[in-house]
């Protein structure tokens, strides 16, 4: 039963990150007006690790690693087949690089936070 939960875990995280990639390219979510600048748009990649981190809390940081690394390629065939081509590919691959990045810190976070939460109420 504890392979499916990963499985799960991970299958969410895969969604999750491929719906906020969809989302932020098509800009129905406009986090900065000003192009040349931080891409703020990347912290929302916080939300995929936090919910596998709350699904699969013996794998979450692998979990959250997987589903973002398998929905790097299904997010690269979408760019390649929908979206005009803005951005270089290796500019692009940076962009994926940072949001698996956010995706994991997402991850870690939530397991800092319980992991604080049971010495607190341990004391």
């Amino acid at each position: 039963m504890a392979i499916w939960r990963k499985v799960l875990a991970t299958f969410i995280c895969f969604m999750m990150f491929l719906i906020l990639y969809i989302i932020l390219r098509n800009g129905w979510i406009v986090v900065i007006s000003i192009a040349p600048g931080p891409e703020y748009g990347l912290l929302l990649f916080l939300l995929p690790g936090m919910v596998t981190s709350l699904i699969s809390r013996d794998s979450a940081i692998f979990s959250s690693l997987v589903g973002g690394l398998v929905s790097i390629p299904v997010c690269f065939l979408l760019r390649l087949a929908f979206y005009p081509r803005v951005r270089p590919l290796v500019q692009e691959l940076a962009y994926a690089t940072s949001a698996i990045f956010w995706c994991v810190l997402g991850a870690m976070l939530v397991q800092m936070l319980l992991i604080a939460y049971r010495q607190f109420r341990q004391h």
